[in-house]
Protein backbone atom coordinates (compact mmCIF):
# COMPACT_ATOMS: atom_id res chain seq x y z
CA UNK A 1 0.00 0.00 0.00
CA UNK A 2 1.80 3.44 -0.88
CA UNK A 3 1.31 6.39 1.33
CA UNK A 4 0.75 10.17 -0.23
CA UNK A 5 1.94 13.22 1.52
CA UNK A 6 0.69 16.56 0.68
CA UNK A 7 2.08 19.46 1.84
CA UNK A 8 1.86 23.54 0.68
CA UNK A 9 5.22 25.30 0.38
CA UNK A 10 5.24 29.14 1.06
CA UNK A 11 6.90 31.12 -1.42
CA UNK A 12 8.54 34.44 -1.08
CA UNK A 13 11.29 36.22 -3.62
CA UNK A 14 13.92 37.54 -2.02
CA UNK A 15 14.65 40.27 -4.42
CA UNK A 16 10.81 41.71 -4.69
CA UNK A 17 9.18 40.65 -2.12
CA UNK A 18 6.53 38.96 -3.80
CA UNK A 19 4.82 35.87 -2.10
CA UNK A 20 2.82 32.44 -2.64
CA UNK A 21 1.46 29.12 -1.77
CA UNK A 22 2.47 26.27 -3.87
CA UNK A 23 0.90 22.96 -3.93
CA UNK A 24 2.78 19.48 -3.86
CA UNK A 25 2.59 15.71 -3.00
CA UNK A 26 4.56 12.86 -2.78
CA UNK A 27 3.96 9.29 -3.21
CA UNK A 28 6.24 6.81 -0.82
CA UNK A 29 9.95 7.49 -1.93
CA UNK A 30 9.14 9.48 -5.30
CA UNK A 31 10.29 12.48 -6.49
CA UNK A 32 7.52 15.03 -5.29
CA UNK A 33 4.70 16.63 -7.53
CA UNK A 34 3.97 19.99 -8.38
CA UNK A 35 -0.09 20.64 -7.83
CA UNK A 36 -0.26 24.00 -8.51
CA UNK A 37 2.09 26.96 -8.54
CA UNK A 38 1.06 30.72 -7.90
CA UNK A 39 1.06 33.48 -10.44
CA UNK A 40 3.99 35.05 -10.91
CA UNK A 41 6.12 32.32 -10.20
CA UNK A 42 7.72 29.18 -12.07
CA UNK A 43 8.75 25.95 -11.73
CA UNK A 44 11.72 24.45 -13.19
CA UNK A 45 12.89 20.78 -12.89
CA UNK A 46 16.48 20.16 -11.87
CA UNK A 47 18.14 16.73 -11.21
CA UNK A 48 17.35 17.10 -7.73
CA UNK A 49 13.56 17.78 -8.07
CA UNK A 50 11.67 20.84 -8.11
CA UNK A 51 13.21 24.57 -7.71
CA UNK A 52 10.99 27.50 -7.39
CA UNK A 53 11.68 31.04 -9.26
CA UNK A 54 10.31 34.29 -9.06
CA UNK A 55 8.71 34.84 -13.04
CA UNK A 56 9.02 39.08 -12.66
CA UNK A 57 13.04 38.62 -11.45
CA UNK A 58 14.13 35.36 -12.67
CA UNK A 59 15.98 34.29 -9.18
CA UNK A 60 15.76 31.49 -7.56
CA UNK A 61 12.98 31.19 -4.54
CA UNK A 62 14.98 29.14 -1.55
Amino acid sequence: MSMTDEWNESLLCPRCGKTGMASLSQVDADTPTVHSVPDGFEVITTMHGADFRCATCNVVVP
